[in-house]
C-alpha cells in the first residue's frame, strides 16, 4: 500500500488540479486545443513537479515531444486503420507519451522502464470513454452545449491526473540506492 505523507499529498492535489484545468481549458478550443493541449499540461504539469522533483523542465519537454508524437499518430491511426479499435489507439499513444517521460524518470527511479506501461493503461482509463464522443462530434457535430464539454473534459482530467500523480509519487519513491564511492570505507549495519 502507498502511503502518502503531506508533502506527497499535497502534490498529488496540485498535480490533479492542474491535469484537470489544463484539459478542461484546451478542450473547448477544439482543434486549437488539441494542438496547443501538449504544452499548456506540460507547462502545467511541470509548474507542481518543481517542487518536488528536480528534472522539472526536462519532463515538461518529455510531454511536449511525446503529445505530439501521439497526437500525429493517432490521426494517421484514425485515418489509415479505422478498424483498430479506439481503446488500443489510446493505449498505444499513451506509451508513446510515457516513453519520453520513462527517459526523464531514469535517475528518479529503479521502476522507470515500467511508466509506458503505466501511463498508457492511465491514458485509457482516464479518456478512453471520453474519445468517442469528441470524434463524433468533430466528424458529425455537436449538440451538447459548452459547459457539458469542459465538464466532461474535466471529469477526463481528475480521473487521470489523480491517478497519474499517484502512479508518479509512488514511481519516485522507488529511488535508486545511493553508489558508494570505491575509497569510502562499506559501513555494516
Amino acid at each position: 500500500m502507498l502511503h502518502l505523507k503531506p508533502v506527497d499529498r499535497r502534490f498529488c492535489r496540485r498535480w490533479t488540479l492542474a491535469t484537470t484545468a489544463a484539459i478542461a481549458l484546451c478542450n473547448p478550443l477544439g482543434v486549437i486545443g488539441l494542438l496547443i493541449g501538449p504544452i499548456v499540461l506540460a507547462i502545467a504539469q511541470g509548474l507542481v513537479l518543481r517542487r518536488y522533483y528536480a528534472p522539472f523542465v526536462w519532463w515538461g519537454v518529455a510531454t511536449i515531444g511525446g503529445g505530439y508524437g501521439a497526437i500525429a499518430l493517432f490521426i494517421v491511426w484514425a485515418l489509415a486503420w479505422s478498424s483498430v479499435p479506439l481503446p488500443l489507439m489510446v493505449f498505444v499513444c499513451g506509451a508513446i507519451v510515457g516513453c519520453p517521460q520513462a527517459w526523464v524518470l531514469r535517475r528518479g527511479s529503479r521502476l522507470w522502464g515500467w511508466w509506458p506501461l503505466v501511463n498508457a493503461v492511465i491514458l485509457t482509463v482516464s479518456i478512453a470513454w471520453f474519445v468517442p464522443d469528441m470524434v463524433d462530434a468533430a466528424i458529425y457535430g455537436t449538440r451538447r452545449i459548452l459547459w457539458h464539454w469542459v465538464a466532461l473534459a474535466a471529469l477526463t482530467g481528475l480521473i487521470g491526473g489523480c491517478l497519474k500523480g499517484l502512479a508518479l509519487v509512488w514511481f519516485l519513491k522507488k529511488r535508486p540506492a545511493p553508489t558508494q564511492d570505491a575509497d569510502a570505507p562499506a559501513v555494516c549495519n
